[in-house]
């Protein structure tokens, strides 16, 4: 068997060349690095990833945390996967996705071979984040810690802008009855947004109404999307909205279900903006979706980058902030625009 030390001889160059080459732990040069890597393809030899990790004493693995109970990852999810893995794969790392739910006692029994862990949809009270930090296991989260902990690093859009600022596009058209389907309770992106919402409202010197928001029981509904179609079905007995805010572009696409069944025309009835912007099902839906573009990508990228900086033993920043863009398409309604007359 070929092993780091004959690829070394051969390349004329020490076995901690060889490993860095693939490990990328530290700067090769491209000729270097082009020397060894045909050698190492003459020779067939491929790095064993367990020994380089003994080695290194680390397991080169980082572990991706995104529990969902929908049966598909969404694009949201998909392109997180690929900010973290293309950043990962630049730095020498491999990923480790987990996609199990967490309840608080498995979060503290559990322990997978990583040497850190990037984690998605934290909550307050997270019982996984009071685990890592007892385990002292570095982690860094995609969303916003509990506002009473101030040693988390996590990479975040800012919720409270987002959601303002589609608050008031929706009031400047006209809309003051919104309903907002908002994430699950309890959760800090929901928090953040429904602040959103209470200031657009405020800035327009309107009244902040409760009943208006609603979250998502993840116990109840199976999915995103019957989330969507069974809160229009059920809060349309009791109230009429001129707009709904969606939390998600699966939730939004509920809405549009359960308003086709009950004959309600999007935009001229009711007006439609998701909080997530699937381009490709935006753009296919009827009428295109309005949408928030809250850049996935690169909240997957940022938080592998400040994750690898803690394990590098380098400086990283305890918070990094991704602006997001307000996507206007056909699912929303100006009120306030009147017919011209001949």
């Amino acid at each position: 068997m070929v092993t780091i030390d004959d690829v070394a001889k051969r390349a004329g160059v020490s076995k901690g060349t060889v490993s860095s080459v693939f490990s990328k732990k530290r700067p090769i040069s491209a000729e270097v690095t082009e020397r060894v890597l045909n050698v190492a393809k003459e020779l067939n030899y491929v790095p064993n990833h367990v020994a380089r990790s003994l080695a290194m004493k680390k397991t080169m693995i980082i572990g991706l945390k995104m529990p969902t109970l929908d049966t598909e990852l969404s694009s949201f999810d998909l392109k997180v996967i690929n900010g973290v893995v293309k950043k990962c794969t630049e730095n020498g790392y491999r990923v480790l996705l987990d996609r199990l739910v967490e309840d608080e006692e498995t979060a503290l029994f559990s322990r997978d071979p990583v040497d850190g862990v990037i984690l998605l949809n934290p909550k307050d009270d997270d019982q996984r984040i009071v685990q890592y930090k007892q385990l002292n296991l570095p982690y860094v989260l995609i969303g916003r810690p509990e506002e009473t902990d101030v040693d988390t690093k996590f990479v975040d859009n800012n919720n409270i802008e987002i959601v303002k600022e589609v608050g008031e596009f929706l009031i400047e058209n006209g809309h003051q009855d919104i309903l907002f389907l908002n994430a699950s309770y309890g959760m800090t992106v929901a928090e953040d947004r429904k602040e959103g919402f209470k200031r657009a409202s405020e800035n327009f010197s309107l009244p902040f109404k409760e009943e208006n928001v609603i979250y998502n029981d993840q116990e109840k509904y199976q999915n995103a999307s019957d989330y969507g179609y069974y809160s229009l079905l059920e809060t349309i007995k009791e109230k009429k909205y001129t707009a709904i805010i969606a939390d998600t572009d699966r939730v939004a696409l509920g809405v549009l279900r359960a308003a086709r069944e009950l004959g309600i025309d999007i935009p001229n009835d009711l007006s439609l903006v998701a909080l997530s912007n699937n381009e490709t099902l935006a753009l296919e839906t009827t009428p295109k979706l309005t949408c928030i573009e809250l850049y996935p990508e690169k909240l997957g990228e940022e938080a592998a980058e400040v994750l690898i900086n803690v394990l590098k033993e380098q400086l990283a920043p305890r918070q990094k902030m991704i602006p997001a863009k307000l996507v206007i398409r056909e699912s929303c309604k100006n009120l306030l625009k009147r017919v011209s007359r001949v």
